[in-house]
């Protein structure tokens, strides 16, 4: 499409402006439908892999056989073959209606459900240097080429250690990104692997949540966290962290909730 804009002078301009593609992708598990959702129709195969897993409908990736795509007259399906053995069928239910890119709590039934899914267990973590968690913060603009093309895209990347990014994905959805992020790390085998997920997004509760599925040791995100989602990330022992830029320098920010503060 194209754009126009105007300056501080009162001059316009035209220029060729790229926009994000939002889509409904339907995901089923060996071949009964499991949730509708709007998504960035890229890498799908791994948003069904990980929304598997953060949903709990499979306790690990190896349970997973094979993941078909298929788009047909502007649809797309997404079937994921598992181990009949290996599903929760209490875990089917729970996301059956439509959902969308905004927020990981739609599509759940009730507020039970969102309290039942508290079952991962908390783990001891090593620290994260901040000169490690701004080195990654810094760099994931340069890993958002579909972001650069479109401003509305947001980014998931795994880090190691050192703040290096290994491995990134994008979507319009912030928890949808980390999904196809943990499908990816699925995929690869590297779910157990020790670092840290830095995204451009808030940090929501289901941020959180999600991230726990990982070895992730922290996880940083551009904006702050909600009161939610500090609760969370204390109950799972998950340190959160966030970006404060003072002009060009980035100021790495530990949160945690009041009550770990006042300690």
């Amino acid at each position: 499409m194209t754009a126009t804009s105007t300056d501080a002078h009162g001059h316009t301009s035209s220029a060729a402006w790229m926009l994000a593609v939002e889509a409904p992708v339907q995901i089923a598990v060996n071949g009964t439908p499991f949730t509708i959702t709007l998504a960035t129709p890229a890498d799908l195969d791994d948003l069904a892999r990980g929304l598997l897993l953060t949903e709990q409908v499979i306790d690990n990736a190896q349970s997973i056989q094979h993941v078909e795509v298929r788009t047909w007259l502007g649809e797309t399906l997404v079937n994921v073959a598992v181990t009949p053995e290996a599903l929760r069928q209490e875990r089917l239910g729970a996301r059956t209606v439509l959902g969308n890119s905004a927020c990981g709590v739609c599509g759940m039934e009730s507020l039970a459900q969102l309290q039942a899914r508290g079952a991962a267990v908390a783990r001891s973590r090593r620290a994260v240097d901040d000169r490690a968690v701004a080195r990654a913060l810094n760099a994931l603009p340069a890993h958002q080429p579909l972001n650069r093309t479109t401003r509305s895209v947001h980014a998931a990347a795994w880090c190691d250690m050192a703040g290096s990014i290994t491995l990134v994905r994008e979507d319009v959805g912030r928890h949808n990104a980390l999904d196809k992020l943990v499908g990816a790390l699925a995929a690869c085998g590297s779910l157990a692997d020790e670092g840290f997920i830095v995204m451009s997004s808030r940090c929501s509760y289901e941020l959180v949540y999600k991230s726990s599925v990982t070895n992730a040791q922290l996880l940083a995100t551009v904006s702050a966290p909600t009161t939610m989602a500090l609760h969370w990330a204390s109950a799972l022992a998950l340190p959160l962290a966030c970006a404060n830029w003072r002009g060009d320098a980035l100021r790495v920010i530990r949160l945690a909730p009041a009550s770990h503060q006042e300690a």
